[in-house]
Order: C-alpha cells, then sequence, then structure tokens
C-alpha cells in the first residue's frame, strides 16, 4: 500500500517537472532571433522527449503497482488460508488430548478424520492459491497455519503409533495435491521444527 502510494507520488512529480515551461529570454536582432528559434526547436524536441520518458516512467510505474496489488491480494487470501488451517489444526489437537484409556481408538479415529478433512479443504486451498509463485515471498503469511497443522499430524501419528512423523512423510502427503506441471508446496525444515516443538 505504502510503495504503491510512494509510486504514485513519484509519477505526478515526474510528469509535473516534465512539463514545466521553460523560460525563454528574448532576443533582438535577427541573428538573435535565429538562435532563439534553434533554441525553441530544440527545447520542443526536449519536452516530446520528456514527455515520452514520463509516460514510460508512468507505464512502468503503473505496471509495478498492479503487481504489487496482486501481490497484496493473494497475501490477504493465504492468511485467510492460513487461519482456516490454524483454527480447524487445534481442533484436531484438542480431540487428541480427550485421549482416555478406554476411547483411545474412536478419538484417534475421529481426529484423523478430521486431520484429513484439513488437508483436503484448506491445505489444499493454500496449495492452490501458492502455485506459480515464490514460496518465500509469501511464507511468513501461511507459516503459523503451517506450524499447526505440522503440530497436529505429528501429535496424531505420536498417539497411535508412538514415533514421530517426520518432515518427507507430510512432504509425501502435499505432493498429491498439487498439479504436476508446477512445484509443489513443501514445509521447510523451519515450520517443521517449530511445529513439532510447539
Amino acid at each position: 500500500m505504502l510503495l504503491t502510494r510512494l509510486a504514485s507520488y513519484t509519477v505526478c512529480w515526474l510528469f509535473t517537472v516534465a512539463n514545466k515551461p521553460k523560460p525563454h529570454l528574448l532576443h533582438q536582432g535577427t541573428a538573435a532571433g535565429l538562435q532563439s528559434s534553434a533554441k525553441r526547436a530544440r527545447t520542443m524536441s526536449s519536452t516530446s522527449e520528456s514527455s515520452s520518458s514520463s509516460s514510460s516512467f508512468k507505464d512502468a510505474f503503473g505496471n509495478y503497482a498492479n503487481y504489487l496489488n496482486k501481490l497484496n491480494e493473494k497475501r490477504e487470501r493465504v492468511v485467510k488460508a492460513s487461519r482456516d488451517i490454524t483454527m480447524n489444526s487445534k481442533k484436531v489437537i484438542f480431540q487428541v488430548h480427550r485421549i482416555s484409556k478406554d476411547n483411545r481408538d474412536e478419538v484417534l479415529d475421529k481426529a484423523e478424520k478430521d486431520l484429513a478433512a484439513v488437508t483436503e479443504q484448506y491445505i489444499l486451498k493454500l496449495v492452490k492459491e501458492l502455485q506459480g509463485t515464490d514460496f518465500w515471498k509469501l511464507r511468513r503469511a501461511y507459516s503459523p497455519g503451517v506450524q499447526e497443522y505440522v503440530e497436529a499430524a505429528t501429535f496424531c501419528k505420536f498417539c497411535r503409533t508412538g514415533t514421530l512423523l517426520n518432515l518427507d512423510e507430510i512432504n509425501a502427503t502435499l505432493l498429491p495435491l498439487s498439479e504436476p506441471s508446477v512445484e509443489p508446496l513443501q514445509i521447510n525444515v523451519l515450520d517443521y521444527l517449530l511445529g513439532v516443538i510447539a
């Protein structure tokens, strides 16, 4: 938003400076008159050059503003998907905390079913949103949700088998969600560790 405003202010300033009228000196005599007409011709050509350069600046800043607006809109959608992942992953974690020796299998079956629903609905939405972009640009927008998802998945696996779900296993569950032609979303080591430790 700030960069967009700054770009528009810069374009306005450049346009004002480029189109500012230049003061001319009045010369007396024919030689001076010829000289002033040559100067006028040069001034007119330099004005057309400056107006074309200001329009190219305007186009460049317009393209950059469009790019930033699209990136910000995408960031908002990614943040929303991350919040949905966080909320639903927490529900899975709270379910697993209700385990007792009498209802262990029933609670874990329900938690695993809900975790699969989180994967198929919300993680899929995040994967589709991030296709065709550099993941690192929007990492801060989706990292909290991914960490919560890792926590829910590893907690379910630990309560079921007594072992942790490793990073390769989690990333293998994300591969079918991506189209084969684009780079798939993969959870990085930092998000995995923060999810396991949390």
